[in-house]
């Protein structure tokens, strides 16, 4: 079976197609060809990690989110101007609608998915499941007949991807032909018309359902052990201390009196919602964000002051997140590889796994594991969406939801 018109042609409206593959850069390949082939591509939409990246460098530096840089706000994103790519100087026009339709339109899909409360703030500031719901609900602004979603559920809470698999199932429903790339089955509706399989060459083959295995609860330990150990008089030195720490970001405030002590050789997954403000934490950890340095942190025993040098602590820290995939264009692994080094003292894993098919996290997975079996004395700290991905040494677990409370 070949991409493009001729498997066009064959899916209607309703139908809704499921696509995996072992390789996640040519899966996303064939649904950026899918999205483009055909007479129809006007009338076809596509969400894909590729636009994220797009979005996140137009700011030009990674660090740029943290400091109030300019930056269209999901208002003026998803705004008539904006997804009809309106040019105030051209005359004579026609648009598929209205601006009254388009209005009322826009705010059933905000409510659909949840975008009132951000929708004030710079694309270039939200989350990675944040800016997800904003991609998904910009493809929806367009009325596509054909909607293609390369892993619409990454970097999402299990709420938000829940949510997810009810919003597409609801839009098959109402008549949408959707074509849907997962990584993980279980985030795929049931209402699936077609299996699909993407070989290493970008072609598209029939496959039976896969199995769908029920979600492995995540393995760090619950509150009480944690605080078990820690009450047990472990006395390793500390390599991150945040004392007091209080961030707000616009309306929302992340962080009220929020302390928290890592010491060395510990394992922590830190948990939250999307917009919780865990890559917000790590930012305050490397001193990415300006205001980490009006902030009571420590990282291996250096504060955050005028005349500590920062290259220190970055020397001594591997770092993994989707903006560096975003940014410097690597692969997760290309990533990991950087991270795994053996002169690192403390590793940041945020969403390490981010655009690898599960049969990659897991061996991404245990490679981690291997490594800090290997050297007991590493501090790591690792922000996952999903328990079945977080390597089995991490037994410690921050849940940042109601933190500010």
């Amino acid at each position: 079976m070949k991409t493009g018109d001729t498997l066009l042609h064959s899916i209607v409206p309703g139908d809704f197609w499921a696509v995996t593959g072992p390789d996640p850069d040519v899966r996303s390949r064939w649904c950026a060809q899918i999205a483009s082939d055909g007479e129809h591509a006007n009338e076809t939409a596509l969400l894909n990690f590729a636009q994220h990246a797009a979005e996140a460098q137009k700011t030009g530096w990674p660090q740029a989110r943290y400091y109030g840089a300019d930056g269209c706000t999901v208002e003026e994103f998803l705004s008539f101007e904006s997804v009809y790519d309106v040019n105030p100087f051209e005359v004579g026009v026609r648009y598929p609608e209205t601006r009254a339709a388009y209005g009322r339109r826009a705010a059933s899909i905000f409510r659909l998915l949840e975008l009132q409360e951000i929708k004030t703030r710079p694309v270039m500031a939200l989350s990675n499941g944040e800016t997800r719901r904003v991609l998904l609900a910009h493809a929806l602004m367009k009325r596509p007949n054909l909607l293609v979603l390369d892993d619409p559920a990454g970097g999402m809470d299990a709420r938000q991807r829940a949510k997810i698999r009810e919003i597409v199932a609801s839009l098959v429903r109402k008549g949408f032909a959707i074509v849907f790339a997962y990584r993980h089955v279980d985030e795929v509706p049931d209402c699936v018309t077609r299996w699909l399989k993407i070989d290493a060459k970008g072609v598209a083959h029939d496959m039976a359902p896969p199995a769908r295995p029920e979600m492995r609860k995540g393995r760090p330990a619950n509150a009480s052990a944690v605080r078990s150990k820690i009450a047990s008089g472990r006395t390793a030195e500390p390599v991150v201390e945040i004392c007091h720490l209080n961030v707000r970001l616009g309306r929302v405030r992340l962080f009220r009196n929020f302390s928290w002590t890592v010491r060395k050789g510990e394992r922590w997954v830190l948990r939250g919602r999307n917009g919780s403000g865990k890559t917000t934490l790590f930012a305050m950890i490397t001193g990415d964000s300006p205001l980490a340095y009006a902030a009571d942190i420590k990282v291996f025993g250096l504060p955050r002051a005028s005349g500590v040098e920062l290259a220190k602590i970055r020397r001594r820290t591997g770092v993994v997140s989707p903006e560096m995939q975003a940014y410097l264009g690597l692969t997760p692994c290309e990533l990991l590889d950087r991270a795994l080094n053996p002169r690192y003292d403390l590793l940041l894993l945020d969403e390490p796994f981010m655009n690898l098919d599960a049969r990659a996290a897991r061996r991404e997975s245990r490679r981690i594991e291997r490594y800090l079996r290997t050297r007991k004395d590493v501090t790591a700290i690792l922000i996952c969406h999903r328990g079945d991905e977080a390597p089995r040494l991490f037994d410690r677990e921050l849940d940042l939801d109601g933190t500010a409370d």
